[in-house]
Formats: C-alpha cells, sequence, structure tokens
C-alpha cells in the first residue's frame, strides 16, 4: 500500500508528459534558430514603418548648416542593414571658432514604425534630480522626450521620439537648459512624421 501512491503518482507523470522527450523538441541547429527568430522579430518591426528607411544622404540634408548661430564643424552619415533590418543614423556638432559652447544632433531612422506607442515607451517616466544633475520624461510637440541636464556644467541632452526615429541633442557648456528645446526647434524634422 505505501507504495502505491508514489507508483500512481509515478505513472500520471510518464502519463501526462506523453510525446517527445525535451531534446528530440530542440533544434538541431539552436544558432541558426535564435538568428531566424531575431531576422523574422527585426522584420514585424520593419513593416510597422510608414514609410522606407531614409537612405544617409536624406538624413545628412535634415541637419541645418548652422544651430542656434553656432556653425556645423562635422558632419556623419552611415547606413546599416541585416537579415532584413534596416537603419541609418546622421550627426552633426555645431560649435563657433574660440567658444566652448557646442552642440551634437544626432538623427536616428527605421526604428520600428508606432515607437510612441509601444507600452514600454508610454510606461516609461522619470523625474529624477540628484544635486545638480536632473532626469526628466516630459512631451515635446506631443511627443515622449527625455531630458537629462547637469547644471554645474550645463551639460545635457533630449531625446525625442518619433514614430521609427528619435532625435537626439547633445549640448556642453550651453547658456542654460533652454538651449536643448531651443536646439530641437531650430531642426526642420517634418520628414520624420
Amino acid at each position: 500500500m505505501k507504495y502505491l501512491l508514489p507508483l500512481f503518482v509515478l505513472a500520471f507523470v510518464f502519463y501526462a508528459c506523453g510525446g517527445d522527450s525535451a531534446t528530440d523538441a530542440l533544434p538541431s541547429n539552436p544558432y541558426a534558430a535564435a538568428t531566424k527568430m531575431a531576422q523574422d522579430q527585426m522584420e514585424v518591426l520593419q513593416e510597422n514603418n510608414n514609410r522606407a528607411v531614409y537612405e544617409t544622404a536624406t538624413m545628412k540634408e535634415m541637419l541645418p548648416e548652422t544651430l542656434l548661430g553656432l556653425p556645423r564643424k562635422s558632419i556623419a552619415a552611415n547606413g546599416v542593414g541585416a537579415g532584413g533590418f534596416k537603419m541609418a543614423t546622421a550627426n552633426a556638432t555645431y560649435q563657433a571658432d574660440g567658444e566652448r559652447r557646442r552642440i551634437t544632433v544626432t538623427l536616428t531612422d527605421g526604428m520600428g514604425g508606432n515607437l510612441p506607442g509601444m507600452g514600454m515607451i508610454n510606461s516609461f517616466t522619470m523625474d529624477k534630480e540628484e544635486g545638480t544633475k536632473t532626469t526628466k520624461t516630459m512631451e515635446v510637440d506631443g511627443r515622449k522626450a527625455v531630458r537629462e541636464f547637469d547644471s554645474a556644467n550645463n551639460r545635457g541632452s533630449l531625446s525625442v521620439i518619433f514614430p521609427q526615429s528619435i532625435v537626439q541633442i547633445e549640448g556642453r557648456y550651453l547658456n542654460g537648459i533652454g538651449d536643448l528645446k531651443d536646439a530641437y526647434d531650430a531642426l526642420d524634422l517634418d520628414e520624420l512624421e
């Protein structure tokens, strides 16, 4: 009798777990299976894009010659694509000769359509103060944005999320926190809609 219960439980477990063993269910090449799964997920993200990912030349054209009175010192763009996923990035740095104030603008396109509609992005909020540093989630022109600023050295960044793009503005030796929003407002970003 004392062996009946364990025997019954063991028989139930074997019966319930029937079918192929777990090792039979594993793919023959786990690396290839994982790579395929990642490619499939990237393709789904790209399918949600409302438009094609911009070419690097188009991205560079979105960056003006001057920003807040500072001339453009450098500009670069690159594109990357693999397994059906494509992304383009352009950045420019603005700084006048002899002036410490410097602003860098980075545009990233091809992040997957409807970024603002993603639950993770909408649920993310932050309002942090630590000494002279602040980090704040906010809205800029009705879009989710994150602003970081350190008043001790007037250094900060502003990242604004578009449907399939992200615009990031970084500044050093700024005149104040308002320079970040002013730099954003000076950009012509209608094409990112």
